[in-house]
């Protein structure tokens, strides 16, 4: 029965309805009435002609990788053979119902799910209901969260309830409503209808306990009723207090109801039969009539369901351990078919080491890690940990957790997992990796230095061989530290480990060798780098590390199809891998690559972390990306002030690799307005005093836009210097890139007349016009310098080259000065037109691209992560503003648009 609430009601119909969010949260404390106002929801919508998929989040299935998620589209299964093939692969593959043994690709199989829900909602609307989603598992709360950013377009509606504060993988448009406890009058007649409730003073006390709480108020009724008082309450929470009230009416029942009961609990979320054959008393299903009839639970054709959550709590705390643990074991016995579910139970019911429930667990952690589920995969890791008599096994299990968390982005978890692994007293070797691991996290938690004297301790002699997996994570300290002494340290570390011809393939070789010193080593690596990267059965931290690697050696394509494997920008927890580290990475790759947008869509939502005080590598590293785009489209103001928040924290960690990205955003977005010296000052500050690049890799790069700034102000001398200490560090090994920034920096510097030569040499090498930014910047300045030369005609070719680059890349400011040089140069130039497409978002942006190049919306669906409906829904509202009728005029759009 629903009193009151009409506030709410509306606040619900309305979010749901379609032409809104199509989603809402309910928020409240347990028994406050999230549940009735979602049946309520749901029965509405049934009414409404809906058809309703729902699912309960529980405790005793949160490790459980997908559980939630599989009860929820358990209805549409029979489906999955109408997606493609990838898809359902994926999808078959996270529920263990596939073939493939490979990992799921977790993108997708999101996109599975997205398909498959659009698909059943193509012949009537559909309402997905999750309550309880605190206990949902991370790899269902990863999926809805997916889902909930793409309802665009979508026949879709997603309600979700939920104690404590807001899901953080829930897209934050959501509308929220937190349920309040009924006012007064409401909990009056609340009481009022139940059957033989208080009067007088007791009425009075009643309802002060329960403090509008709806199941309060009804479970206290009850109690008051049946024992003809209230139960001694005292300042306790409602959850308490109620878990007390349902286990005082457990007395009452027959002991073979109290522990079958014992078991429901034990067992919930498993199906009705593995529950029955588990009973003491065999499986008897009149056993459940008098729990039934006290309004306990309810008995289903394929489980047994307590009427609240707060009842199986207060059914299984009210239990002896003795009993709880027969329980277990009696599930355990007969879930032999599901071995996740059996693993979880013998561990319920283990109290001392047990190697073998232990290595069951491990076995279900990796096929947790398998399915996609890395949160899972920590969990049972640490448990398999507890339960291991053997102190190097539990070091092992310890360890791996650690990193596992490191890939799922908790690094307070990981780091409190590697401190519980250096307490056990065990070799030193094993302490040396537990070590690193600490380093690690240190190192994304922006403790530079601590994390290099963890990784690389003072007592480790300079000769010693130095393990792969430590020596990645100890260059890795020294790129981002960027301190030569640091360097200098492991290198005879990975000398010794490196073999006779000084050059392993394996990628974490490669990535040590590159790392420390990118411009002596990375011709040969590049020549390496086609083969190694194409290897099959790649792992993901390999691949993570040869992404990442082709991004400092200006293999930039290969960097983003690498990377993008990992933490596409689609994929919503592409924040999470590796603490954000991965995704900037990506990001700073597009950015490289000229595809702006995409780098853009890639770090928005995890630079947001950072503005609102997660102070660690990863959003640092993506608010200086972020920083970077908005400099280059002319957000000035919004370019240095994300450079001064990264500046401002990771100066002072000594994050040098960091801090060189957001000076150099800021010397960009100071030259976007003109203000050159301002430019130069934060270009300046990427050298030292005699001229010396701080970062010895990232600083080289921006000589030529310090070139640029010291011309205009006078300190071109200054920026020769600096330039012949770049020519230094960077000898014979600058890549294509590198070298076009060389020879426009030395075009930059030189004699007027002799400048010409280098600019043309320059731009002579096609390869220049991968790095699009960089190429037109050479173009401008070298239609400049034409035109300072009185060579009008060809000053205008150079111009114009340069102005279709960057318009075509949205580089406002340098588009504009462009069009300036043109007019100076005797053409009347209009400014560019208004561009239909690039006032689209960068996601419908992508999708009409796509669409032109005669994708139809099942591809497009795929490459972007979106159903085919919702790439239809988005080419329909964008072909008015195109000022096209057909998909067939796409292509004349985008051929239009400068630079494309």
């Amino acid at each position: 029965m629903v009193i009151g609430r009409q506030e709410e009601r509306a606040f619900i119909a309305e979010a749901l309805s379609p032409r809104a969010a199509s989603s809402v949260l309910l928020l409240g404390e347990a028994g406050v009435g999230k549940t009735l106002l979602l049946d309520t929801a749901v029965e509405e919508a049934g009414r409404a002609g809906a058809r309703v998929l729902r699912v309960r989040g529980n405790a005793a299935e949160s490790e459980l990788a997908f559980a939630g998620l599989h009860q929820l589209l358990l209805p549409l299964l029979d489906d999955v053979g109408g997606l493609p093939p990838r898809q359902r692969a994926a999808l078959l593959a996270a529920f263990g119902l596939g073939d493939d043994p490979a990992p799921p690709d977790l993108m997708m199989m999101s996109l599975a799910v997205l398909t498959l829900t659009s698909q059943a909602a193509s012949t009537a609307r559909l309402l997905l209901a999750v309550d309880d989603a605190q206990w949902l598992d991370r790899g269902s709360c990863q999926v809805l969260g997916f889902l909930s950013r793409r309802l665009d377009g979508e026949s879709i509606a997603l309600a979700f309830a939920a104690r404590g504060w807001r899901p953080d993988w829930l897209d934050a448009a959501v509308p929220e409503l937190v349920v309040p406890p009924l006012p007064p009058a409401e909990a009056e007649e609340l009481l009022a209808a139940q059957p033989d409730a208080p009067v007088g003073a007791a009425r009075r006390h009643l309802l002060d306990t329960a403090a509008g709480n709806p199941l309060a108020l009804v479970e206290l009724a009850r109690s008051s009723a049946r024992d003809g008082r209230l139960p001694a309450v005292g300042p306790v929470p409602v959850t308490d207090l109620l878990e007390r009230t349902f286990a005082d009416q457990l007395d009452a029942l027959p002991a073979p109801t109290r522990a079958a009961l014992v078991v429901a609990a034990a067992a919930e979320g498993a199906a009705l039969g593995d529950v029955l054959a588990a009973l003491p008393s065999g499986p008897d299903t009149d056993v459940w009539l008098p729990a039934e009839r006290a309004g306990l639970v309810r008995l289903q054709a394929d489980r047994i369901a307590f009427r609240h959550p707060l009842i199986r709590s207060a059914v299984y705390g009210a239990a002896p351990f003795a009993e709880r643990r027969r329980a277990h074991l009696a599930l355990a016995a007969v879930l032999g078919a599901d071995p996740d579910r059996r693993a979880w139970q013998l561990s319920a019911a283990t109290v001392a080491p047990d190697p073998e429930v232990s290595g069951e667990l491990e076995r279900t952690a990796l096929r947790a890690l398998a399915r996609g589920a890395v949160a899972e995969t920590v969990a049972g890791l640490e448990r398999a940990a507890q339960l291991h008599p053997v102190t190097a096994e539990r070091t092992r299990l310890l360890s791996t957790a650690a990193y596992a968390a490191v890939v799922a982005g908790d690094t307070e978890r990981a780091e409190a997992l590697a401190a519980d692994a250096s307490r056990l007293d065990v070799g030193p070797e094993a302490l040396r990796w537990i070590s690193a691991l600490s380093g690690l996290v240190a190192m994304l938690t922006l403790r530079l230095e601590r994390a290099f004297a963890l990784v690389v301790p003072d007592e480790l002699p300079g000769s010693a061989q130095i393990d792969a997996g430590v020596s990645t994570i100890a260059t890795g300290v020294a790129y981002h530290s960027g301190l030569p002494a640091q360097r200098e340290r492991l290198r005879p570390m990975l000398a010794a480990r490196s073999g006779d011809d000084g050059m392993a393939t394996h990628p974490f070789h490669l990535w040590d060798t590159g790392c420390t010193a990118p411009f002596v080593h990375g011709p040969a690596i590049r020549a390496l780098l086609p083969a190694v990267t194409a290897s099959p059965g790649l792992l993901p931290t390999e691949r993570h590390t040869l992404g990442v690697l082709c991004l400092l050696l200006d293999e930039t394509e290969t960097s983003i199809s690498l990377l993008g494997e990992l933490v596409n920008p689609q994929w919503e927890g592409a924040a999470d891998f590796h603490a954000g580290t991965t995704a900037a990475d990506l990001a700073f790759a597009h950015l490289d690559g000229g595809r702006w947008a995409d780098a853009r869509l890639g770090v928005e939502r995890l630079a947001e972390t950072f503005l609102a005080g997660r102070h660690t590598l990863g959003p640092a590293r993506a608010l200086a990306a972020l920083a970077t785009v908005c400099a280059l489209t002319g957000e000035v103001e919004t370019a240095l002030s994300h450079a001064a928040a990264v500046l401002a924290v990771t100066e002072p960690a000594g994050a040098l690799a960091t801090a060189a990205r957001a000076h150099r955003a800021a010397g960009l977005a100071a030259s976007a307005v003109g203000d050159h010296t301002a430019a130069h000052r934060h270009l300046r500050a990427l050298y030292d005093g005699a001229g010396a690049p701080l970062h010895y890799h990232l600083s080289c790069y921006a000589v030529a836009d310090l070139a640029a700034a010291a011309a205009l102000t006078g300190q071109a001398e200054d920026a020769r210097t600096v330039l012949a200490r770049v020519r230094a560090e960077v000898g014979d090994g600058a890549s294509a890139r590198l070298r076009q920034v060389l020879l426009r920096t030395t075009a930059l510097l030189a004699e007027p007349a002799d400048a010409g030569a280098h600019f043309r040499e320059a731009l002579e090498d096609p390869a220049g016009g991968r790095w699009p930014f960089e190429r037109g910047q050479v173009w401008l300045e070298y239609g400049e310098w034409l035109r300072r030369q009185r060579r009008i005609a060809d000053a205008r070719a150079a111009l114009t080259k340069a102005r279709a680059v960057f318009e075509g890349l949205g580089a406002g400011p340098w588009a504009s000065r462009a069009e300036a040089e043109l007019r100076a140069a005797g053409i009347a130039v209009e400014s560019a037109p208004h561009s239909a497409l690039r006032s689209l978002t960068p996601q419908r942006q992508r999708i009409v691209r796509l669409a032109a190049q005669g994708l139809t919306n099942r591809e497009i669906g795929e490459r972007l992560f979106l159903s085919p409906r919702t790439v239809g829904t988005h080419l329909y509202q964008v072909f008015p503003v195109l000022g096209v009728s057909a998909r067939s005029q796409l292509r004349d759009v985008v051929e239009r648009e400068p630079g494309d």
